[in-house]
Order: C-alpha cells, then structure tokens, then sequence
C-alpha cells in the first residue's frame, strides 16, 4: 500500500524536475549574450572611468562572457594588458530579482601562475539600488600595474567596497577596505639629481587602506629587506577615471647594506646605516612621481 503511494510522488518530482532543468536549458540557450557583454562593459567604463576595449568576446557557461586580450587604460597613463575577463552571472540571483556577477581576471593567459583577480558584485538588476563589492588578488605582478617605477613584485590581497545609497554604481562612493602584501618588490627611477636614480630592493611589503566616499586613507605601509626597511602614510584621493586618483604618501627609508653598496656605485656619498631619508610620492595614480 505504501509502494503504490510512493511511486505517484516520485513521478510527479521527476516531472517538476524535468520541468525545472527544462527551464534553465532554455533560458540558457535563448539567454541575450550579446545585450548582456555590451551591458556589462559599458557599466564597467562608467562606474570606473576606465577605457575597456577587447579583441574578441566569447559565452562562458553557463550564463556568462568571457573578453580576451583586453586593454584597460585611464585618462593618463600607459594601458594595462589584459589576457582574459570572464564575467558569469549567478542565475538564483537573477531569478530573485538581483543582479550577481562572479569576475574572473587573469593578467596573462600564457603564465604558468597566471596573475589573477576574483571578486563578486551584487546589486538590484537596474545597477541603481545599493550594491556591494568584494574580491581578491592573487599573484598579480606589479610591474603590470605600475611599469614605470616596479620591474619586480607579487601582490597579493582583499579588498570591499558597499553603497547603501541608491544611484548608479560608482566605485567614488562608499565605504571599503584594501590589504595587500607583496614580496621580491623593486622599485626603480628614484630620482637622485644630476640625471642620477636609485633602484631600491625589498623582501616584503604590507598597505592597509581604509576609505570614506572619496578619500582613501593610508593607515598602515612598511616594507623591509636587504636595501633596509621603510614606513609611510598618506592619502589616495578617489577621481573618475581612476587613473586619475590622486596619491599623497610620505615615506621614511632607512638604509640597509645594500642601499649602501648600491649609492657608492652610482658614485654618491655613502649612507648612514640606519639615518632615515624621506621621500615623496605624489600625483596621479597612473603616473606617480617620485621625489626626495
């Protein structure tokens, strides 16, 4: 008797069940790729301020793009080469009348350890509600983001970022949090004088940001290794592009052996172990300047 009770309800689960993968099926199959690459990348230049071109744009299962060879650049600046974007959409989300994007960035395709950037975003499906950001670095070579004065570098780290207020999605507002760490960091073109200039070698270094609307404060950024030790604070004020964005950091060196050796190479007096010398880093994000 139990038996001819059982065997109806497992038919009519196996057609609920037919019927829902029936559904998801088709709206996979008839979902609108091409509407949703072309939404997708003009939010994203308007909520960064950044240019996005892409060489070529593909599906990603099972609701999502995929951009390879993408260049992303500000206003000044050299751009940024970029392997492969994928963006994928997470369909419960969807369907509960929220929009949730899972971003996959991978720096180079060709990489054994390819440098990578995950991170989610969620908002109301018109991108005008609040709306929240969290992501991480992983392996990310410094000398992709900063050419000019980084030839070496790891970075690694997590980042947030929330607007509880409605409007369009803009990463100007709000309130986040940025922690990064890197290892075998060289900073280069520190200037000297007389057409001279300093490449500085360190083990580890370590920022924590903390920001409110448009400022960035640096509350925490030290790094040590063979060319000595250094600590900073300072300022990131936020501007579309973010390229834009405009440093203010204050940084105390104090020399180590390797410093010593390298200054007595170029030529230039000796440094005092241990006597700390200041620099300056200042202007825009894309383009800092490095000056004692």
């Amino acid at each position: 008797m139990s038996g001819g009770w059982f065997e109806p309800r497992i038919e009519r689960l196996a057609w609920i069940a037919a019927g829902l993968i029936t559904f998801v099926l088709s709206l996979i199959i008839t979902f609108p790729y091409d509407a949703l690459q072309m939404r997708l990348t003009s939010e994203l230049q308007r909520a960064t301020g950044l240019s996005i071109r892409a060489s070529d744009w593909s599906i990603a299962w099972p609701v999502g793009i995929e951009w390879r060879r993408i260049s992303v650049a500000a206003a000044e600046g050299e751009p940024v080469e970029v392997g492969l974007l994928r963006a994928n959409l997470q369909l419960l989300s969807l369907l509960g009348g929220r929009l949730s994007l899972d971003f996959s960035v991978q720096v180079d395709e060709t990489a054994r350890a390819p440098g990578l950037v995950r991170f989610t975003l969620s908002s109301s499906w018109s991108a005008q509600g609040p709306w929240s950001l969290k992501g991480q670095l992983q392996h990310v070579e410094l000398s992709r983001l900063f050419p000019r004065y980084m030839t070496r570098g790891t970075l690694n780290g997590n980042f947030s970022h929330q607007n509880t207020q409605t409007g369009s999605i803009t990463f100007i507002r709000g309130d986040g949090t940025l922690t990064v760490t890197a290892t075998n960091v060289s900073i280069d073109s520190i200037p000297l004088g007389n057409g001279r200039t300093l490449s500085l070698s360190f083990a580890s270094l370590f920022a924590n940001l903390d920001c409110h609307d448009s400022l960035c404060t640096i509350k925490e950024l030290k790094g040590e290794g063979d060319d000595g030790s250094f600590t900073g604070d300072g300022t990131l004020a936020l501007q579309q592009p973010l390229g834009a964005s405009r440093l203010a950091v204050n940084v105390t060196i104090v020399p180590g052996l390797g410093s010593v050796s390298k200054a007595t190479a170029l030529g230039l007096p000796s440094l005092p172990l241990g006597t700390p010398l200041m620099l300056k880093i200042v202007g825009p994000l894309a383009q800092p300047r490095i000056t004692l």
